[in-house]
């Protein structure tokens, strides 16, 4: 069974006011069980300044990762994944070789 997940990596936030402006994400896809194909990708976005903060320690990484997403956009996130799936596609009958 193949799964995407996407991953909160690390968020970069003033201590000022805790405000987070950066989100470094990881991707992971894997696939199969005996081999299990692995591919990922990793990135950063400039996160969005809200008009009223709430606490960095309030902060749900699903909800930073649905940020993440936005930021990026549909066509984006799409590309992201898809070229997980070929990354994969690949790994199970590669098409060249070193």
């Amino acid at each position: 069974m193949a799964t995407t997940t996407w991953h909160l990596s690390n968020v970069e936030y003033d201590i000022s006011d805790g405000f987070c402006h950066t989100a470094h994400y990881s991707v992971v896809r894997t696939d199969g069980t005996d081999p299990v194909y692995t591919a990922n990708n990793y990135g950063s976005v400039a996160l969005k300044r809200p008009e009223t903060l709430k606490a960095r320690t309030d902060l749900k990484t699903a909800d930073l990762v649905a940020d993440v997403k936005g930021i990026l956009g549909p066509d984006e996130v799409k590309i992201i994944e898809e070229s997980l799936v070929q990354f994969i596609s690949e790994q199970k009958t590669p098409t060249k070789g070193e």
